[in-house]
């Protein structure tokens, strides 16, 4: 029916490849946690975190122009840690009795300071959750166990996000 040559074949393919950029580009794609951050927010300083949420404010800056910075008064931007808590819960069993499916809750609580010290915002709360399926056998509990872990980073992945989303409205609101 369509005897195609092989360079035609390779126009094709790159022709359509071409194409699915293009489209990509125009609906506004991003890649996923790139995050543009104001001149506050590039040199920020955190207090009283977690080693997790720390790893995860590294794994956030790294995708941006900004940076953790070792001291207060380097810092654009202070977040300060009042709360973490996490916390696994069970949200149905199997017949047997084990462990079905578990919920992930992950909650932060934290002010925000400018460089100089002055209050942005005040112990705010965010809530993030994850739910997952968890067949117990013999077969699947290390992969499980992995999933999460991945589960549990990404919560304070998330988290962070929220943060950095909220410091960002707070900023606009103050020095617009």
């Amino acid at each position: 029916m369509f005897n195609f040559s092989i360079k035609d074949r390779l126009a094709i393919r790159g022709g359509l490849l071409l194409v699915t950029l293009l489209m990509l580009t125009a609906c506004g794609y991003h890649l996923r946690g790139a995050l543009e951050l104001p001149e506050a927010l590039k040199k920020m300083y955190v207090k009283g975190d977690s080693p997790e949420l720390a790893a995860a404010i590294e794994r956030t800056f790294r995708g941006t122009s900004g940076e953790l910075v070792a001291t207060a008064g380097e810092a654009g931007m202070i977040l300060n840690v009042l709360d973490e808590f996490y916390q696994r819960r069970t949200i149905s069993l199997s017949s047997t009795g084990y462990s079905n499916e578990f919920e992930l809750i992950y909650r932060l609580s934290f002010d925000l300071l400018d460089g100089e010290g002055n209050t942005l915002v005040s112990n705010q709360t965010i809530e993030v959750m994850k739910t997952y399926y968890n067949a117990q056998s013999s077969e699947t509990l290390l992969s499980k166990d992995n999933e999460e872990i991945v589960l549990r980073q990404e919560l304070y992945d998330e988290a962070v996000r929220s943060v950095i989303q909220r410091a960002r409205a707070e900023l606009k609101k103050t020095y617009p």
